[in-house]
């Protein structure tokens, strides 16, 4: 519940404050919910996209007081994550990742695919590179544990160009050329991922057992284990801590 509540609130505050549109054709990115790695559901323009397990629905919110289901995706594949990029969904599953096109954001249609073992593994991209975490044990299954990084230049190519093993990964964000990676008490891992084949360590947090992270801005909104963590990051390799709230 409490994963619930954070990523409401997360995907609620910060769905008016989002990234204008590059072209036309991407008109559906004029204004992104602002969720974490971890989320099942995410705001692009006037449409809300909710991953059920095995379907992605899609819902027009244009008018939210009246607000209309647009589409049901069969996928076949148990869903864990979802993450919006422009005029993409980037779906983490248990067997891999997928990514949908928005172009047409009310008939979500997929571009490419990753597959790997059972696991469980959020994602966060930009232009040309993917990121995803896989977790091993029960209930993911049996993988290697660590970062896995993706270029995504050709789309319906994905190809895996590092896999930085590391225990315990989980949620994840994107600022820049800056990665902060969850490890649950294992800290949070801040990478330095300009060169995306060999991200470097800048710095490891371990004050608190992280779970999931969102980047805005210079603000580092964090989900631990006891509430939330909130830092600055002017300097992005070097978060302050500006406030924290226990539930």
């Amino acid at each position: 519940m409490r994963t619930i509540l954070f990523l409401f609130f997360a995907v609620a505050f910060f769905s008016s404050c989002e990234k204008a549109a590059d072209s036309a054709s991407a008109a559906a990115a004029t204004a992104t919910g602002k969720g974490g790695s971890l989320a099942r559901f995410t705001i692009v323009g006037n449409y809300l996209y909710l991953a059920d397990v095995t379907t992605l629905k899609v819902f027009d919110i244009t008018n939210p007081q009246s607000a209309t289901q647009k589409g049901s995706i069969n996928m076949n594949f148990g869903v864990e994550t979802i993450f919006p990029y422009k005029d993409k969904l980037f779906i983490g599953s248990i067997d891999g990742m997928y990514i949908y096109s928005i172009t047409n954001p009310a008939q979500p249609v997929l571009l490419s695919q990753a597959r790997h073992v059972r696991s469980c593994d959020p994602v966060v991209a930009n232009d040309s590179t993917a990121f995803v975490t896989l977790l091993g044990g029960q209930p993911c299954g049996a993988v290697e544990e660590g970062l896995y990084i993706y270029n995504v230049s050709n789309i319906t190519t994905p190809l895996l160009i590092k896999k930085h093993l590391m225990p315990t990964p989980r949620g994840l964000g994107l600022a820049d050329s800056i990665l902060y990676v969850c490890q649950k008490n294992n800290g949070l891992s801040i990478f330095n991922v300009s060169a995306p084949a060999t991200p470097v360590l800048r710095k490891k947090l371990t004050t608190y057992i992280f779970e999931d992270v969102i980047p805005y801005n210079d603000l580092l909104i964090c989900y631990i284990s006891t509430g939330l963590v909130l830092y600055d990051i002017s300097n992005k390799t070097n978060p302050v801590q500006l406030a924290l709230i226990n539930n």
